[in-house]
This record gives C-alpha cells, sequence and structure tokens, in this order.
C-alpha cells in the first residue's frame, strides 16, 4: 500500500510539473533571462583578461587588466584563436639581465600597442609582459637590440646631417 501510494505521489508531481512547465511558460523564462543577461552585459566592467599576442612569428599569453563594456569583453574572452600581431619594433624593449641576448617588453608599450589593436576595450595594466628572445639574438647574444639599433640609426643620421652642414659651410666660405 504504502508503494502505491508513492507512485501516486510521483504521478501526481509529474502531472503538476507538465501543467506548470507549459511551453509558454518556459518561453518566457528563457526570454526574461535573455533580457537580464543582455541588461547586465551593458553594464561597464573591469576585469583581468588572458590575452594571445605574437612577437615575430612567437606566441605569448598575458594577463592584462581590461576595461569595458561585458559584451566586448565576453566577445575577447570567446575570441580565443585571435592573437595580436607585433613586430619587435612596435614595442619598447630593453636587454635582460637575466638571459643573455633576451629583450624585455616594457609593459606600457605592450599596453599602449594592445590598445591601439582592440578598439572597444581599454587595456589599463599589462601585470607581466613576456621576455622576448630575438632569433637573431640565439645565435649572438651581443648581437644589438631593436631599439639599440634604432638610436644607433638616428646618431648615424645626426652625425651625416652636421657633417653635410659643415661642409656646405666649408664650401660657403670658400666660395666668398
Amino acid at each position: 500500500m504504502k508503494k502505491g501510494m508513492f507512485n501516486i505521489t510521483g504521478e501526481s508531481i509529474r502531472k503538476v510539473a507538465r501543467e506548470a512547465l507549459s511551453p509558454t511558460f518556459l518561453f518566457i523564462l528563457l526570454g526574461a533571462a535573455l533580457l537580464w543577461y543582455t541588461s547586465k552585459l551593458s553594464y561597464e566592467y573591469t576585469t583581468e583578461m588572458p590575452i594571445g599576442i605574437r612577437i615575430d612569428g612567437q606566441k605569448y599569453r598575458l594577463t592584462a587588466i581590461v576595461k569595458g563594456r561585458g559584451s566586448s569583453i565576453l566577445a575577447q574572452r570567446l575570441s580565443l584563436k585571435s592573437r595580436l600581431t607585433f613586430t619587435i619594433d612596435e614595442l619598447a624593449s630593453r636587454r635582460s639581465n637575466e638571459t643573455p641576448g633576451a629583450l624585455i617588453i616594457t609593459p606600457t608599450s605592450l599596453q599602449n600597442a594592445i590598445n591601439g589593436k582592440i578598439k572597444d576595450l581599454e587595456i589599463t595594466q599589462v601585470i607581466a609582459a613576456p621576455e622576448f628572445m630575438p632569433p637573431a639574438a640565439e645565435a649572438d647574444p651581443d648581437a644589438e637590440s631593436p631599439r639599440e639599433k634604432r638610436q644607433r640609426e638616428r646618431k648615424e643620421r645626426k652625425e651625416a646631417k652636421e657633417a653635410a652642414r659643415a661642409a656646405d659651410k666649408a664650401a660657403e666660405t670658400e666660395s666668398k
């Protein structure tokens, strides 16, 4: 008798659940959940987020603090395959004290470069910038960094301009 009573109770519970959970009710419940979720994604959020980057063909994953609308943050997180591509010349770097030939990319230059590529989010801080090992540095640890190369080239151009000015002055004084 007890067994039959549980069956009747189970049957009546299923019947009430079927009536209460009609397709119309479930559709309205789903619509309300979507509207609530959409409204929550329109708020401004600040969160820690992993970002995939590629520097001269080498892949890195770094963590950054990102500020933006929830929908933009969600879209960026869901686009797992998208990596931002940079060259080492676009980023400021300095030589590493620990690893010979390696370059440490400054977090602020990385932050500015990423902000230039991702329009709808603001990178407020790059938590840890990667250490970059240029292919040339792997072969020659004493090779100059791209920053040092740019500085040397600027200095050479400046010296060439000064030499041209001096030659022009000398030619001008000789002609008088």
